[in-house]
């Protein structure tokens, strides 16, 4: 008789291509993964995996296989929900999430999913969406809410929070608080990195306001750039709402510019499949929330 976890293996070293990238993803080892999916092969006498390939690719019969998984697993996820096991069962969600969020309403959508999911514990990682990508198409994250929007076949993509970009320093930094074209030339921009927006649209639009290779110092920490701008280092160019404690202690203030920037879109991704049901409601519970939080912050 079939073994459901063989088959929850097979299913998710075949999704993700790569035997480490399922035993991560499940929790177990490679060797593990290897160990059962040889034993399915040896149980149906068929060979399903290509392992001289890199990655990993299916046979004919390992996709056949791969039919079936996708339909047994499904049927189980069904089973589970109609007993409501998904509420009693403990989880562990890998969730990756630009500083933006974890400085504004990360801890409301915590709380919000506890109370839906109080046997579900997150993974949090704080990171660059280049990086949380690549992490999700790796199998590494189950879950990201970062910069968007992407259209990447099997992975859902729902909008969040637009955050629009604020200009903010030191007080008694910028007269009058209205940033200029000649503060720009006297002063860097503290922002995020090279490789997320909106470092190359700022670089350029200064370039072409003020004629000359603008200063701009980036850093993917926020907290940095905050305690930079609070240094009279530069001006801050973040999110609205990302520095909320600091202007209310008045250790920064927001900047008035007829400089405009397009928002910062965020979005929750996950990868489709078997298991995406609670991960699309989850990421339901994360647009209830970022609405909510849009209203507060702005």
């Amino acid at each position: 008789m079939v073994n459901i976890r063989s088959i929850e293996i097979f299913y998710w070293a075949a999704k993700l291509s790569s035997f480490s990238r399922a035993a991560d993803k499940l929790n177990t080892t490679q060797p593990t993964v290897s160990q059962r999916i040889s034993a399915l092969e040896a149980q149906y006498g068929r060979q399903f995996i290509n392992r001289a390939t890199k990655p990993i690719s299916l046979t004919l019969d390992g996709q056949a296989l791969l039919q079936h998984a996708e339909l047994i697993l499904r049927q189980v996820a069904n089973l589970d929900r109609d007993f409501d096991a998904s509420h009693r069962t403990r989880q562990t969600i890998r969730l990756g999430v630009s500083e933006t969020i974890v400085q504004t309403w990360l801890s409301r959508f915590l709380e919000a999913s506890h109370q839906r999911y109080p046997n579900i514990d997150f993974e949090i990682s704080v990171d660059i969406t280049s990086s949380m990508m690549a992490a999700l198409q790796d199998g590494e994250l189950d879950m990201a809410f970062m910069l968007g929007p992407a259209t990447i076949d099997g992975m859902a993509c729902h909008h969040l929070i637009n955050y629009p970009l604020r200009f903010y320093a030191a007080p008694g930094l910028i007269p009058n608080n209205t940033l200029t074209v000649d503060q720009l030339r006297r002063f860097p921009v503290l922002t995020y990195p090279r490789n997320a927006y909106p470092y190359t649209h700022l670089r350029d639009l200064l370039f072409k306001i003020t004629e000359q290779r603008p200063r701009i110092f980036t850093n993917a920490s926020l907290s940095t750039i905050e305690r930079m701008a609070i240094d009279r280092i530069g001006i801050a160019l973040v999110a609205q709402g990302a520095f909320s404690p600091s202007l209310e202690r008045k250790a920064l203030v927001a900047q008035d510019s007829d400089i405009e920037l397009p928002p910062l879109r965020f979005f929750a991704f996950y990868l489709l499949g078997v298991g995406a049901e609670v991960l699309e409601d989850l990421s339901a519970i994360a647009v209830k929330v970022a609405g909510n939080a849009a209203v507060s912050i702005f």
